[in-house]
Protein backbone atom coordinates (compact mmCIF):
# COMPACT_ATOMS: atom_id res chain seq x y z
CA UNK A 1 0.00 0.00 0.00
CA UNK A 2 1.35 3.40 -0.97
CA UNK A 3 1.97 6.06 1.69
CA UNK A 4 1.78 9.80 1.00
CA UNK A 5 4.04 11.66 3.43
CA UNK A 6 2.98 15.32 3.60
CA UNK A 7 5.55 17.53 5.33
CA UNK A 8 4.03 20.66 6.85
CA UNK A 9 6.65 23.33 6.12
CA UNK A 10 7.32 25.63 9.09
CA UNK A 11 10.14 27.67 7.51
CA UNK A 12 12.86 26.38 9.84
CA UNK A 13 15.51 25.39 7.28
CA UNK A 14 17.64 23.29 9.63
CA UNK A 15 14.81 21.15 10.99
CA UNK A 16 13.12 20.88 7.57
CA UNK A 17 16.36 19.45 6.13
CA UNK A 18 16.58 16.94 8.96
CA UNK A 19 12.92 15.94 8.57
CA UNK A 20 13.35 15.39 4.82
CA UNK A 21 16.47 13.34 5.45
CA UNK A 22 14.61 11.08 7.90
CA UNK A 23 11.84 10.55 5.33
CA UNK A 24 14.43 9.68 2.66
CA UNK A 25 15.63 6.82 4.89
CA UNK A 26 12.21 5.17 5.19
CA UNK A 27 12.15 1.41 4.72
CA UNK A 28 8.58 1.43 3.40
CA UNK A 29 8.57 0.04 -0.15
CA UNK A 30 6.07 2.42 -1.77
CA UNK A 31 5.76 6.06 -0.76
CA UNK A 32 5.75 9.60 -2.08
CA UNK A 33 6.83 12.84 -0.43
CA UNK A 34 4.93 16.12 -0.65
CA UNK A 35 5.59 19.39 1.15
CA UNK A 36 2.96 22.01 1.85
CA UNK A 37 3.57 25.59 2.96
CA UNK A 38 3.81 29.25 1.95
CA UNK A 39 6.93 29.21 -0.20
CA UNK A 40 6.48 30.05 -3.89
CA UNK A 41 7.93 26.96 -5.59
CA UNK A 42 6.88 23.76 -7.34
CA UNK A 43 9.35 21.41 -5.69
CA UNK A 44 11.87 21.44 -2.90
CA UNK A 45 15.08 19.44 -2.45
CA UNK A 46 16.50 18.67 0.96
CA UNK A 47 17.98 15.70 2.76
CA UNK A 48 18.91 14.03 -0.52
CA UNK A 49 15.36 13.86 -1.92
CA UNK A 50 13.07 16.12 -3.94
CA UNK A 51 9.44 16.63 -2.95
CA UNK A 52 6.56 18.20 -4.82
CA UNK A 53 5.81 21.53 -3.12
CA UNK A 54 2.23 22.71 -2.69
CA UNK A 55 2.04 26.47 -2.16
CA UNK A 56 -0.87 27.51 0.05
CA UNK A 57 -2.30 30.43 1.92
CA UNK A 58 -1.47 30.77 5.61
CA UNK A 59 -4.52 28.70 6.43
CA UNK A 60 -4.59 25.19 7.87
CA UNK A 61 -7.74 24.25 5.96
CA UNK A 62 -6.23 25.26 2.61
CA UNK A 63 -3.02 23.38 3.41
CA UNK A 64 -4.78 20.16 4.37
CA UNK A 65 -7.26 20.17 1.51
CA UNK A 66 -4.72 20.92 -1.21
CA UNK A 67 -2.32 18.34 0.19
CA UNK A 68 -5.04 15.70 0.19
CA UNK A 69 -5.97 16.63 -3.39
CA UNK A 70 -2.37 16.00 -4.46
CA UNK A 71 -1.70 12.85 -2.42
CA UNK A 72 -2.04 9.57 -4.31
CA UNK A 73 -1.43 7.06 -1.52
CA UNK A 74 -3.95 4.77 0.16
CA UNK A 75 -2.46 6.04 3.43
CA UNK A 76 -1.69 9.67 4.22
CA UNK A 77 0.58 10.93 6.97
CA UNK A 78 1.03 14.63 7.75
CA UNK A 79 4.50 15.22 9.23
CA UNK A 80 5.59 18.12 11.39
CA UNK A 81 8.82 19.42 9.87
CA UNK A 82 10.33 20.27 13.26
CA UNK A 83 10.41 16.54 14.10
CA UNK A 84 12.20 13.60 12.49
CA UNK A 85 11.22 9.99 12.10
CA UNK A 86 12.58 6.49 12.57
CA UNK A 87 13.48 4.72 9.30
CA UNK A 88 10.80 2.16 10.25
CA UNK A 89 8.07 4.77 10.88
CA UNK A 90 6.12 4.32 7.63
CA UNK A 91 6.66 0.58 7.37
CA UNK A 92 5.45 -0.21 10.88
CA UNK A 93 2.59 2.30 10.93
CA UNK A 94 1.16 1.00 7.64
CA UNK A 95 1.63 -2.62 8.78
CA UNK A 96 -0.43 -1.83 11.88
CA UNK A 97 -3.23 -0.36 9.75
CA UNK A 98 -3.16 -3.43 7.51
CA UNK A 99 -4.37 -5.41 10.52
CA UNK A 100 -7.74 -3.66 10.32
CA UNK A 101 -7.24 -0.15 11.72
CA UNK A 102 -8.20 3.15 10.10
CA UNK A 103 -5.53 5.15 11.90
CA UNK A 104 -2.15 4.43 13.52
CA UNK A 105 -0.35 6.22 16.34
CA UNK A 106 3.04 5.57 17.92
CA UNK A 107 5.33 6.64 20.71
CA UNK A 108 8.00 9.32 20.68
CA UNK A 109 11.28 10.31 22.29
CA UNK A 110 12.52 13.86 22.88
CA UNK A 111 15.65 15.29 21.23
CA UNK A 112 17.21 18.73 21.38
CA UNK A 113 16.13 21.26 18.75
CA UNK A 114 19.38 21.29 16.77
CA UNK A 115 20.28 17.60 17.06
CA UNK A 116 21.62 16.15 13.82
CA UNK A 117 19.86 13.05 12.53
CA UNK A 118 23.15 11.16 12.71
CA UNK A 119 23.17 11.84 16.46
CA UNK A 120 19.69 10.47 17.12
CA UNK A 121 19.83 7.14 18.87
CA UNK A 122 16.96 4.72 18.34
CA UNK A 123 15.89 3.24 21.72
CA UNK A 124 15.77 -0.53 21.85
CA UNK A 125 12.19 -1.43 22.74
CA UNK A 126 9.93 -4.40 22.25
CA UNK A 127 7.39 -3.84 19.51
CA UNK A 128 3.90 -4.66 20.78
CA UNK A 129 1.27 -3.01 18.58
CA UNK A 130 -2.39 -3.31 19.50
CA UNK A 131 -5.74 -2.30 18.05
CA UNK A 132 -8.02 -0.28 20.32
CA UNK A 133 -11.47 1.16 19.74
CA UNK A 134 -11.90 4.85 18.97
CA UNK A 135 -13.42 5.31 22.43
CA UNK A 136 -10.38 3.72 24.08
CA UNK A 137 -8.04 5.94 22.09
CA UNK A 138 -10.04 9.04 23.06
CA UNK A 139 -9.56 8.06 26.70
CA UNK A 140 -5.82 7.78 26.14
CA UNK A 141 -5.87 11.25 24.59
CA UNK A 142 -6.73 12.66 28.00
CA UNK A 143 -4.35 10.61 30.15
CA UNK A 144 -0.65 10.90 30.95
CA UNK A 145 1.73 13.85 31.12
CA UNK A 146 1.15 17.06 29.19
CA UNK A 147 3.38 16.15 26.24
CA UNK A 148 1.80 12.70 25.90
CA UNK A 149 -1.68 14.22 25.83
CA UNK A 150 -0.60 16.80 23.24
CA UNK A 151 0.96 14.12 21.03
CA UNK A 152 -2.18 11.97 21.24
CA UNK A 153 -4.38 14.88 20.14
CA UNK A 154 -1.95 16.17 17.53
CA UNK A 155 -3.27 15.81 13.96
CA UNK A 156 0.20 15.39 12.47
CA UNK A 157 2.42 12.35 12.99
CA UNK A 158 -0.36 9.78 12.63
CA UNK A 159 -1.05 7.53 9.66
CA UNK A 160 -4.59 7.66 8.25
CA UNK A 161 -6.44 5.63 5.67
CA UNK A 162 -7.18 8.05 2.87
CA UNK A 163 -10.82 6.91 2.85
CA UNK A 164 -11.19 8.10 6.47
CA UNK A 165 -9.83 11.56 5.61
CA UNK A 166 -12.09 11.81 2.55
CA UNK A 167 -15.17 11.26 4.73
CA UNK A 168 -14.30 14.33 6.78
CA UNK A 169 -13.58 16.97 4.17
CA UNK A 170 -13.08 19.77 4.88
CA UNK A 171 -10.70 18.50 7.53
CA UNK A 172 -10.45 21.82 9.32
CA UNK A 173 -12.54 24.95 9.69
CA UNK A 174 -12.13 28.37 11.23
CA UNK A 175 -13.35 27.08 14.58
CA UNK A 176 -11.50 23.75 14.47
CA UNK A 177 -8.35 23.20 16.49
CA UNK A 178 -6.02 20.23 15.90
CA UNK A 179 -7.77 18.30 18.66
CA UNK A 180 -11.10 18.92 16.91
CA UNK A 181 -9.79 17.30 13.73
CA UNK A 182 -8.64 14.21 15.61
CA UNK A 183 -11.89 13.89 17.54
CA UNK A 184 -13.90 14.26 14.34
CA UNK A 185 -11.95 11.53 12.60
CA UNK A 186 -12.33 9.21 15.58
CA UNK A 187 -16.09 9.50 15.23
CA UNK A 188 -15.92 7.41 12.03
CA UNK A 189 -12.88 5.36 12.97
CA UNK A 190 -13.34 1.63 13.47
CA UNK A 191 -10.10 0.79 15.25
CA UNK A 192 -6.91 2.69 16.03
CA UNK A 193 -3.57 0.85 15.91
CA UNK A 194 -1.18 1.98 18.63
CA UNK A 195 2.33 1.15 19.74
CA UNK A 196 4.49 2.64 22.48
CA UNK A 197 7.57 2.21 20.32
CA UNK A 198 9.20 5.66 19.79
CA UNK A 199 9.07 5.98 16.01
CA UNK A 200 8.96 9.80 16.23
CA UNK A 201 11.75 12.05 17.51
CA UNK A 202 10.14 15.17 18.99
CA UNK A 203 12.20 18.33 19.24
CA UNK A 204 12.20 19.98 22.65
CA UNK A 205 13.58 23.37 23.66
Amino acid sequence: MKISFVIMDCYDESTFERCMQSVSLQTAEDYEVLAVGMRDMQEISAGGITAKYISCLDDIQDMLERALDSATGEYVCFLDSVHCYSPFFGEKMSAMCEEGADMASCGYVGIQQNTLLSQVGVPLMMYHPENVTAAEFMTRCSEGDTVTVEMSNYFENKLYRRSLLEKHRPLAGEDTMDTGIVQGLLGDCGNVAVTAEPLIFVCIE
